[in-house]
């Protein structure tokens, strides 16, 4: 879809109250190309933004989410509401022909019955699916060009694949052999309150959760298998941190390599992005702190390969991911509205 030069679209965002919503009124207001035109949040319509999020400068008003109304006059419409309660809004958006990005998880799997097997809910449009492209830019692009409709990947899934999909596209490392140790900040659990993410109950330590059996996992293995497929070991840990995950991968050779071909399928796959950068030391996540940028660390011994990425889970691993999307699919530059250094210290 490619716009006249120097067009204005207007954008919606639902569930503009959590951290996702929050993330994409800030990087929307800096984007050239877009006007934040609608804001949408159940539990908390009538609020105003500023009152919700007082370090933005946005004097939008919350409006009720509503089934019996979509908005006609926006181009592009933002979902950041957890699984199962946008399937009515996003069908009507589709048949009016607005972009829909969903930030959730109902458009990812390709699969319904994988779907309602993982998150218990019954899929409310299985017709869309075959439609729904997945939002991972460096590897869906000329796809992306082409949709309507966006399922943006996990955070989790986005920092774990980013690091993997370079050597299975090799051939490079067994399918089976792959371990991904993920470490995510605590706005990944979302805003809402839990003992889990009570500040007493994490500051001081990590805990590991959902050991082998997080529901990102059947995410990744789906899109593993564009390029050959294979599983993966995931463990998940809770870190004292607000933003930011730490993905270490261990992946198991095929045959031997060297750390300069390593660093080459890395610096070949990533050559067009303007967001991906291999480093030369372990990278930390303080480092992509608010921005949409990733940080790719490789290590080989032997028939070893260790890779690790960095990432900002509500920038990158959501908000960012789905901006630089849009961006393609509207045929804007790619890192309109991303162009943010990291904040640091």
């Amino acid at each position: 879809m490619t716009l006249q030069s120097g067009k204005i679209i207007r954008a919606g965002i639902v569930g503009a109250s959590g951290y996702g919503g929050g993330e994409l009124i800030r990087l929307l207001g800096g984007h050239p190309h877009v006007q934040v035109a609608r804001l949408a949040g159940e539990s908390k319509s009538g609020s105003r933004i500023v009152d919700l999020f007082p370090h933005l400068n946005s004097p939008g008003v919350l409006e009720k989410v509503s089934d019996k109304e979509v908005w006609t006059d926006v181009e592009i419409v933002f979902f950041a509401l957890p699984a199962g309660q946008s399937f009515h809004l996003v069908r009507r958006y589709i048949d009016q022909g607005t972009v829909v990005i969903d930030l959730g998880p109902d458009y990812r799997l390709g699969d319904p019955s994988l779907y309602q097997k993982i998150y218990g809910i019954e899929h409310g449009a299985p017709e869309l699916l075959p439609q729904a492209v997945y939002g991972l830019p460096e590897w869906n692009g000329p796809r992306l060009e082409k949709t309507q409709l966006v399922a943006c990947p996990g955070c989790f899934p986005t920092g774990a694949l980013l690091g993997i999909l370079p050597f299975l596209r090799a051939h490079l490392v067994h399918r089976t052999s792959i371990v991904v140790d993920g470490k995510s900040g605590i706005t990944g659990a979302g805003r809402g309150l839990t003992l889990e993410t009570h500040f007493p109950e994490i500051a001081e330590g990590t805990q590991a959760y959902k050991v082998l059996d997080h529901r990102h996992v059947p995410e990744m293995e789906q899109a593993m298998g564009e390029h050959g497929g294979g599983r993966v070991a995931f463990v998940p840990h809770l870190v004292p941190y607000n933003r930011g995950i730490l993905s270490t991968i261990y992946m198991t050779l095929t045959a031997q390599a060297t750390q300069e071909s390593i660093d080459r399928i890395v610096d070949e796959a990533y050559k067009d992005s303007p967001f991906i950068r291999r480093v030369p030391s372990p990278p930390n996540t303080m480092s992509v702190r608010g921005t949409n940028n990733v940080l790719v660390y490789s290590r080989v011994r032997e028939d070893r390969l260790v890779v690790l990425t960095a990432i900002d889970n509500l920038v990158r691993g959501a908000s960012g991911q789905a901006i630089q999307a849009m961006n393609r699919i509207f045929g804007f530059g790619e890192t309109e509205g991303l162009g943010y250094g990291a904040l640091f210290p």
